[in-house]
């Protein structure tokens, strides 16, 4: 194995550590910090729900609509074949409202 890689896999645990600390899963972070020799040093990029939760966040909703991609379009196209329904069955006025009442004073 590399020196980076080895260092990506350390940097690795380090995230995953402050993860499980981040979610109060006490006791596991501190059996894997034991079993992982986890070094203790604070994380570099230190977010509210952990770097690692950040970062899985974004990958995952990149992932959904990558996914759905094909299905979010049909979804798009149907919507908008309602909308287009719906301005259809409502009545047809030829000015706004606002000046219909005007007139009608």
């Amino acid at each position: 194995m590399s020196q980076n890689n080895w260092e990506a896999d350390k940097m690795l645990d380090v995230y995953i550590h402050d993860y499980l600390v981040k979610r109060d899963l006490k006791a596991t972070a501190q059996a894997f910090q034991a079993e992982g020799k986890v070094s203790s040093d604070p994380v570099a990029i230190d977010a509210p729900g952990g770097f690692l939760f950040e970062w899985w966040s974004v990958f995952w909703d990149i992932f959904i609509a990558r996914t759905n991609e094909k299905h979010s379009e049909t979804q798009l196209l149907k919507a908008r074949d309602q909308q287009q329904q719906q301005q259809q069955q409502q009545p047809q006025t030829s000015q706004p409202s606002h000046i219909q009442q005007q007139q009608q004073h």
